[in-house]
């Protein structure tokens, strides 16, 4: 068969590039020049980059090419090498699917079969003193910028004492140029009363070569080209060579640090002596303000206590703000939303659609009167303006008004029952009377669930009126009642139930201005008992 027919054919071609591909020690691969997907790749290549060579090689390799391997290189920069010279050449470090690192020389060729444009792929693996290479010149760079950048004086001398090298810091600080310093010795930076004792260190240092700050404890000078000598600390390394060892110290100038020194050690016996003067005017000084003191013990109780009403009016204000934007947020939306649907009902038969949403507005407006005549109460009992009408009353007749009027809030199957000993007419403050009743009934009824009593019992003896407020339900745990009678302050298991927590604060306030006390006995899911007792002395 003639040669070119052979070429020409498929399946020779396929064995022939096979048998390159496999005999040659560098990768080869063959990929789309519009998207990069590999086409073909040769068993060199996927071990190079530590692949399996397993049924989707084809399509993880292509991914790899795509995102890893030619990662650093910019595709533009390689089609334009394409055009201007046939091929692309580049030395560049690889990186493995097992994240390991390899340098290589890649070269990518075009050509065009079947109308489609595809790009040769080689990778040849270079040999190790590229990485040697590149190592000592970054290297040498690290120890150029070292030297020439650094902020603090370098010598290297070598056993001889001779300088070998100054970095541009050190021929500054000492007045010389780097020709002026190569070889010569080092003595010449020192001034010559320590050049026999500089011997000495010299010989025992190289006899212990270790790194050590030569100028740890001692006073070590320097001297300048023009003659002058300042204080220097130095410490010392050293490095070998095959032919030699070197030493290499590191100087800085400490002339700013000894004068600071010097000017702190004259500032602490100035201040010794400032000290003793001030202490003595101290001691008339505060002997003069004890007798100050002891004068204006009582203003200053004084203005402790304005301080700290000052103090818990804030908090009183912070609360209100906290409390009033959250209470008065349900009646307002209440309000608003049944004007909205008043508006709505506009013919006859809306009239009791109407009135429903009327009740809703009369009932929120109700409420926000509650709310606000509680703040009002509470600023009132903080500035000392509640005065108490004491005034003969039948302390019956004012409960069962009151259980009347509160009969409108119980729930399904409440019943409030009312009971009385002793004589009923009483003297004290019908107002708070009335205030404290309904505070304790309304949250009796609100914090019991239905089909539940609520017991209300009174008794005058020994000039004592007991109240006590009794109901089965929610209760309070221990912890809460620590806190029952402080403003603002709600049992954790009442959160979601509407209350400004201001209501027993005023109980208390009342209770006391009223010559009497409160105490409260509750259990979790079992109910809850107010018992007051007021003192009747005043009783006609």
């Amino acid at each position: 068969m003639p040669e070119n027919i052979l070429y020409n054919n498929a399946e020779f071609r396929k064995m022939l590039l096979q048998a390159i591909s496999k005999n040659t020690f560098d990768f080869i691969a063959v990929a789309r020049e519009d998207n990069l997907n590999i086409v073909y790749i040769n068993e060199i290549g996927i071990k190079l980059f530590e692949y399996e060579n397993t049924p989707s090689i084809i399509e993880d390799f292509s991914k790899a090419l795509q995102v890893s391997i030619l990662a650093g290189l910019e595709f533009k920069k390689i089609k334009e090498a394409l055009i201007l010279n046939g091929f692309f050449s580049a030395e560049i470090a690889f990186e493995t699917k097992n994240n390991k690192h390899f340098w290589g020389r890649l070269q990518i060729n075009h050509f065009e079969a079947n109308a489609t444009n595809y790009l040769l792929i080689q990778i040849e693996k270079i040999d190790r003193a590229k990485k040697a290479e590149d190592k000592l010149q970054k290297e040498e760079q690290r120890f150029g910028a070292l030297l020439d950048y650094a902020s603090i004086g370098v010598a290297i001398v070598n056993r001889q004492q001779e300088i070998v090298l100054m970095n541009p810091f050190s021929q500054k600080l000492f007045g010389y140029s780097s020709e002026e310093l190569l070889g010569k010795k080092i003595e010449v930076l020192i001034p010559n009363r320590f050049h026999e004792r500089h011997h000495g260190h010299h010989e025992n240092f190289h006899q212990n070569p270790k790194s050590r700050p030569m100028g740890l404890g001692m006073v070590l000078f320097g001297i300048k080209k023009d003659g002058t000598e300042f204080p220097i600390e130095v410490s010392l390394g050293t490095y070998k060579t095959d032919e030699e060892t070197f030493v290499i110290a590191f100087v800085n100038d400490i002339t700013i640090r000894k004068k600071g020194e010097d000017e702190i050690r004259k500032l602490n016996a100035e201040l010794e002596a400032k000290v003793k003067e001030r202490t003595d005017e101290l001691a008339i000084t505060i002997s003069k303000l004890e007798e100050q003191i002891k004068e204006t013990e009582e203003v200053e109780i004084e203005l402790r206590h304005s301080l700290e009403k000052e103090k818990d009016l804030g908090e009183l204000k912070s609360r209100f703000v906290s409390m009033a934007s959250h209470e008065f947020r349900t009646p307002l939306s209440t309000v608003l939303s049944s004007t909205y649907l008043l508006q709505k009902y506009t013919t006859a038969e809306d009239q009791p659609k109407r009135e429903k949403h009327i009740e809703r507005i009369v009932s929120s407006v109700n409420m926000l009167t509650d709310i606000l005549n509680d703040f009002l109460s509470v600023g009132k009992i903080e500035e000392g303006k509640i005065k108490t009408n004491f005034s003969k009353f039948n302390i019956c007749d004012c409960i069962k008004e009151l259980s009347t009027e509160m009969s409108a809030l119980k729930k399904n199957g409440q019943q409030i029952a009312y009971t009385h000993a002793g004589e009923e007419i009483i003297w004290l403050d019908e107002s708070m009377m009335k205030h404290i009743v309904m505070n304790l009934l309304s949250n009796a009824i609100k914090f019991s669930h239905d089909n539940t009593s609520i017991n209300i019992y009174t008794e005058n003896a020994n000039g004592y009126l007991f109240l006590k407020v009794q109901d089965t339900g929610l209760g309070m745990s221990k912890d809460d009642q620590k806190h029952l009678f402080e403003r603002f302050f709600r049992g954790t298991n009442v959160t979601t139930i509407q209350g400004t927590g201001l209501g027993l604060h005023i109980v208390q306030k009342y209770a006391e201005l009223m010559n009497g006390s409160i105490e409260c006995k509750s259990e979790l899911e079992k109910g809850t008992t107010f018992t007051l007792k007021f003192l009747l002395e005043n009783q006609l």
